[in-house]
């Protein structure tokens, strides 16, 4: 646990604006992680893939893609958005409708997040993904008890410490998800020998190409698992994602304001079995 810079540096480092929608969800956290505990390591080492990177290479190759459907009631530029959606009900919208793994918001102040919807989730039988903004030992910690399979990491945030962070969640039975925001980034994935690597595409300045795509990642990490986290409103964009060489794709605000998540997803996956014809 030593190894991690302290949370105040790390979020007075960032470079953001005070005004960024992101500055203010890390002040946020760093406000909450004061309070967390942060006990010892209670689960088996990390090596090598887990049952959530497993679970998007089984998909991508049975399916032509793999889909991580997100539970978000909220967010810093909509407000709640989705607020008192049922938890449970939801959820098995999205497994019905074919979702390989969840993606669920645990930071609570501006996404309406609650690492007890992770620890809820646990009897769908998908692996889940921690979605906080992680830039202490102590979220690691929340993550590992609440059941998560996979923990987002963001590189933007973490910077240079984006290795330290992926082994301490490894230490904790995690698998990390580091978020790339442009090419700059990619060294702290490499470091952090990530196996799962995001795009979140609403800041890709470096793949400004219309249709953000894959292939310059692809180059760079040949074995990891692609995905494509944001600015997917309709099931035709999680085909196109997935046609421009990501692995997986990471849906959330669509399928929460959709009246039919259960169908939003079955017409990704028609569309991509029509494709493999």
């Amino acid at each position: 646990m030593s190894r991690l810079p302290d949370p105040a540096l790390l979020v007075g480092e960032t470079g953001l604006s005070s005004r960024s929608h992101l500055q203010r969800v890390l002040v946020a956290e760093l406000a909450r992680v004061g309070r967390l505990a942060t006990p010892s390591p209670a689960r088996p080492r990390r090596a090598g893939g887990g049952p959530f990177e497993a679970a998007l290479r089984r998909d991508e190759a049975g399916k032509g893609g793999a889909v991580i459907a997100e539970y978000k009631q909220a967010s810093p530029s909509l407000g709640p958005f989705a607020a008192g959606t049922p938890l449970l009900p939801q959820l098995r919208a999205y497994l019905e409708g074919g979702t390989a793994a969840f993606s669920i918001l645990a930071e609570p102040f501006l996404f309406r997040g609650d690492a007890d919807h992770i620890r809820l989730a646990a009897e769908l039988d998908r692996p889940r993904l921690y979605k906080g903004f992680v830039i202490a030992e102590a979220q690691l910690a929340e993550a590992e008890a609440c059941g998560a399979e996979a923990v987002l990491l963001i590189a933007r945030v973490l910077k240079g410490h984006t290795a330290a962070f992926a082994e301490a969640a490894r230490d904790r039975g995690l698998e990390p998800l580091v978020e790339l925001h442009d090419l700059t980034e990619v060294p702290f994935a490499q470091e952090a020998q990530a196996r799962l690597v995001g795009i979140n595409a609403r800041d890709l300045s470096t793949f400004n190409l219309g249709v953000p795509t894959a292939e310059p990642l692809r180059r760079v990490f040949p074995e990891a698992v692609l995905i494509r986290e944001s600015g997917l409103a309709t099931p035709e964009d999680a085909r196109a994602a997935l046609r421009a060489g990501f692995d997986a794709v990471l849906i959330g605000e669509a399928l929460m304001r959709s009246p039919d998540p259960k169908g939003f997803l079955e017409r990704v996956f028609a569309d991509l079995r029509q494709e493999a014809r």
